[in-house]
């Protein structure tokens, strides 16, 4: 075979990946993927439009998609180094003030069906204690078990469906971009992007009283395709509208983001845990959060307590939860023993959100 016939055939393999993807696009910090460009559309459309197809839906291992991770050198948090930049916010902001009563009018079978399934809050799963700040220390309880519960800011946290499982994500910008973990979005063991992301935000028992949102791009840091640590498992997504032509930050409006915060902050961290409610209801633990060991990420990393484990992954911490900041500041990551962790099911790790990973990554998509 002619040498450059035989380069330019290697490389147009190389162009596409396994699950369908066509090229994705990279910078010098971050890889995206548009879904223009896919060859899988049409097969990803409709997959969670009905009730039934989202109880079938199945929460994501948090560890299937993370792959083999590249040991790299940690801060330890004992040498308390600077953070990378100063403290930084971007606001949230309000829905629209009718949203609800278009909603209802648009999709009247889920909000009858919310009325309908109204349970008892599940109650605290543990109680804070003086040793507030440790790992296996929170409380927890059902965000909205007790009536329609459909108020900002928890109508900005929803379930992501995905063609391997489902996670937890929060709307963060007013250009429709929801944050979610990166083991949600790419897959690092075979190399490719999940695709099919379907937004159901304020889900509940299946029913997804604003619609589905589906995704139209995807953005990870290079960082999580080479090592797969914590502090680059984060995963931005452009939304399209519902199928009632609206944008997600109609219903939801957004919720705001923190980066180079301190690694001591008391969280509210939000997701769908398969755990707890089955993965249909919106679980919520309340503690603080604090960085591990050097050898556990460092400063990099945050842990805290919390009972959620598989399908809650992507979900917001967040600061200042109903208190007027509602700011998001690292995202459920997953577990890495108990050494680095704590308990199973007591305590989980997010990335410690800072300029190397939401700021890149909102510079790519265009969040502000």
């Amino acid at each position: 075979m002619n040498y450059k016939i035989w380069l330019v055939a290697i490389m147009a393999v190389l162009l596409i990946s396994v699950n369908g993807f066509a090229q994705d696009s990279r910078s010098d910090d971050t890889t995206s993927i548009d879904i223009s460009t896919t060859q899988s559309l049409a097969a990803e459309s409709g997959k969670f439009d009905t009730r039934e197809q989202r109880l079938k839906a199945q929460p994501l291992d948090w560890d299937a998609t993370r792959g083999t991770v590249t040991e790299v050198p940690a801060i330890s948090p004992e040498t308390r180094a600077p953070v990378m930049g100063e403290p930084g916010l971007a606001p949230g902001n309000a829905p629209a003030a009718e949203a609800d009563e278009e909603a209802s009018k648009a999709f009247p079978e889920d909000w009858k069906g919310l009325k309908e399934s109204t349970t008892e809050t599940t109650g605290p799963g543990s109680s804070l204690s003086t040793d507030f700040g440790t790992q296996d220390v929170f409380s927890q309880y059902c965000e909205n078990c007790s009536g329609v519960n459909l108020n900002y800011p928890q109508k900005a946290v929803g379930k992501l469906f995905s063609n391997s499982g489902t996670c937890s994500a929060s709307v963060i910008s007013g250009n429709n971009i929801i944050v979610t973990a990166a083991h949600c979005c790419y897959n690092r063991g075979n190399n490719s992007w999940i695709g099919g992301w379907d937004f159901a935000p304020a889900y509940r028992d299946g029913y997804s009283p604003y619609g589905m949102f589906p995704w139209r791009s995807a953005r990870v840091l290079n960082r999580w395709l080479t090592t797969g640590d914590r502090q680059s498992d984060v995963c931005l997504i452009s939304l399209g509208n519902n199928s009632s032509g609206k944008p997600v930050t109609y219903y939801t409006g957004w919720l705001g983001r923190s980066w180079n915060w301190s690694s001591t902050q008391v969280h509210h961290a939000i997701g769908y845990p398969g755990n707890i409610g089955a993965g249909n209801k919106m679980e919520l633990c309340v503690s603080e959060s604090f960085s591990p060991s050097g050898s556990c990420g460092g400063t990099t990393v945050l842990n805290t307590g919390c009972s959620m484990t598989y399908g809650a992954s992507g979900g917001p911490w967040i600061r200042s939860y109903r208190n007027g900041g509602n700011w998001v500041n690292s995202v459920v990551s997953g577990y890495d023993g108990g050494s680095c962790t704590g308990s199973f099911g007591q305590t989980f790790n997010g990335p410690r959100f800072t300029t190397n990973n939401i700021v890149n990554l909102c510079n790519g998509s265009g969040c502000d």
